[in-house]
């Protein structure tokens, strides 16, 4: 058995840590197992915002075991593996994989000098508190929608390509925007045992629940009135706005369109519908105005991810 006990405080040392263990070779932050240890390799790199990231894409012919000790000051570390799970390094956490198990894994390490200066002390308050509230990790989930493309980028990745780095450095980024940009809009995450964290102690949260059910209802194709989304959350319009801002971190109707941009998103990807179809579907009468919220959303237009289907 191959036991590696470490402390996390970047993943490039983790790496080298690691290979010294193995007395295995790092060479451009790529470890590879040679036929008699396994198959396949390990990279790691930093980026300059100041996190590091690693990703796993090996066979050990022997068990593996990593063993997180606790450091300090505690960081943030999200692996994809394949769901997404965030664990404080103020936690101990150990992940087995039996010899002869494909390994696929991403991670990416947040250092606490990076949570300091990027996040506001409420939200990092909430991330600390959710990772305490369940510190082991399950990883029998499957990986969400949102995630898939960008994973499947990172392990499709040409390590001999020169334009590897600066894929691997987009694809990672966009990881992190997407988990941390759902932490700051859902009110309530599932825990890996199935369980419901709450964020935040705003008493109005089940309120504006029942609010992100109709704007994120498929079958809305219509914005409500305020007066009417006021009515049903049982608050003045005023309130509505500024709780909703504060617990989701956008405005109603940002919400409401990002969800249907969403949604048009992967009824594009099936190939089953024309852009026509699609933006009428999600209540787009104009089909240049469809065109122009899609790109700003998503930086393309609808038809370049029908062509690309």
């Amino acid at each position: 058995m191959i036991r590696f006990s470490y402390q996390l405080h970047d993943f490039r040392h983790w790496l080298t840590d690691l290979s010294n263990l193995l007395n295995l070779p790092v060479k451009g932050g790529i470890m590879e197992f040679p036929p008699q240890l396994g198959e396949g390799t390990i990279r790691a790199s930093h980026l300059p915002t100041g996190f590091s990231y690693v990703v796993m894409k090996c066979l050990v012919k022997d068990d593996l075991v990593f063993f997180r000790r606790e450091s300090s000051p505690k960081g943030l570390c999200l692996f994809f593996n394949p769901a997404p799970f965030l664990s404080s390094t103020s936690h101990e956490e150990e992940t087995d994989f039996p010899r002869d198990t494909p390994i696929r894994r991403i991670g990416i390490y947040f250092p606490a000098g990076f949570l300091r200066q990027h996040l506001r002390k409420d939200i990092l308050e909430d991330l600390f508190r959710y990772t305490d509230s369940h510190p082991n990790p399950i990883t029998k989930d499957p990986t969400p929608f949102e995630y898939r493309s960008l994973i499947e980028d990172i392990f499709a990745v040409d390590e001999r390509s020169v334009l590897s780095h600066l894929v691997l450095h987009n694809r990672v980024l966009l990881l992190a925007e997407k988990f941390l940009n759902a932490f700051l809009t859902k009110a309530t995450f599932s825990l890996p045992d199935g369980k419901a964290w709450v964020k935040g102690k705003e008493k109005d949260l089940d309120a504006l629940k029942s609010i992100v059910q109709i704007l994120s209802d498929t079958q809305l194709n219509k914005f409500p009135s305020i007066e009417t989304l006021s009515k049903t959350a049982m608050m003045s319009s005023t309130k509505l706005k500024t709780r909703f801002k504060q617990i989701y971190g956008m405005k109603l109707y940002e919400f409401y369109n990002r969800n249907r941009l969403e949604q048009a998103r992967e009824m594009l990807r099936t190939g089953d519908f024309s852009v026509k179809q699609v933006g009428i579907n999600i209540g787009f009468s104009n089909l240049s105005n469809f065109a122009k919220a899609f790109k700003k959303e998503f930086g393309v237009l609808p038809k370049e991810v029908l062509k690309n289907k």
